[in-house]
Parts: structure tokens; C-alpha cells; sequence
């Protein structure tokens, strides 16, 4: 029974990471964006709002600070 345990508790970690990758690169797919509304958006104030949450860097960078690879920027 402990073993059955263990193994289950073992398969959280690539389902889990399954999971998020999966849920990264499906938001990235759908069209629009986190800042898209109603009222237009100043394109300094969206240049420095995609430059704050990584946005303007690629996707395979965007998903490394996502997975915690590499740090935020300052």
C-alpha cells in the first residue's frame, strides 16, 4: 500500500508540470492579449506593461521566467 502511495505521490510532479505547460502555451494562443479592453491602451503605457510581465521577450523566455528558469526582470 506504501508503495502504491509513493508512485502516485511521484506521478503529481510530471502531471502538474504537464498541466501548466499546457495551460502556457494555449493562453499565448488564443488572440488578444492581457491588456486588450474596451478603452485603447497609450502605446508607451503597453510598452512598459508588456515590459514589466516579460511579454515583450519571446515565448520560449517568457516561459522560462513562467517555470521559475530564469529570474524576473528588475
Amino acid at each position: 500500500m506504501t508503495g502504491y502511495v509513493i508512485r502516485r505521490i511521484l506521478w503529481i510532479i510530471p502531471v502538474l508540470w504537464a498541466v501548466a505547460t499546457i495551460t502556457f502555451f494555449l493562453m499565448h494562443a488564443v488572440p488578444g492579449g492581457p491588456f486588450d479592453q474596451e478603452k485603447r491602451v497609450p502605446p508607451a503605457v503597453l510598452a512598459n506593461l508588456n515590459a514589466k510581465y516579460n511579454l515583450d521577450k519571446p515565448i520560449y523566455e517568457q516561459y522560462d521566467v513562467f517555470s521559475g528558469t530564469l529570474p524576473t526582470a528588475t
